[in-house]
């Protein structure tokens, strides 16, 4: 695929990680990130849901991250934030999510 290896590394995570979460072998991910076999169309939607982000950009037919409807409502600003977001390790997020609930 073309976009799940900088995918994987933004969302800071293993093949392995990933391969778990997906419910296949490690190989079988690492298959598909070097390209040479390609997901059902099941595990790509499964692999969009994952990674948050739409099915076009992660086969690489859109360069927007985000699903359509998604977009509609976001502004550029609000579009960097949440790919930022998305970039960060998992304890990060829960520390900023905390973080943004005190401030209320």
């Amino acid at each position: 695929m073309i976009r799940l290896l900088e995918l994987r590394q933004e969302k800071g995570c293993t093949q392995r990680e990933i391969a778990k979460e997906l419910a296949i072998s490690q190989g079988t991910y690492n298959n598909w990130e070097n390209g040479r076999t390609q997901p059902s169309i099941e595990q790509l939607i499964s692999l969009a849901e994952l990674f948050s982000v739409s099915v076009d950009y992660l086969i690489g037919n859109a360069d927007d991250y985000l699903a359509f409807s998604a977009l509609e409502t976001l502004t550029k600003e609000e579009k960097t934030l949440v790919k930022n977001f998305r970039s960060l390790p998992q304890e990060a997020r829960v520390g900023l999510l905390q973080f943004l609930e005190n401030k209320n």
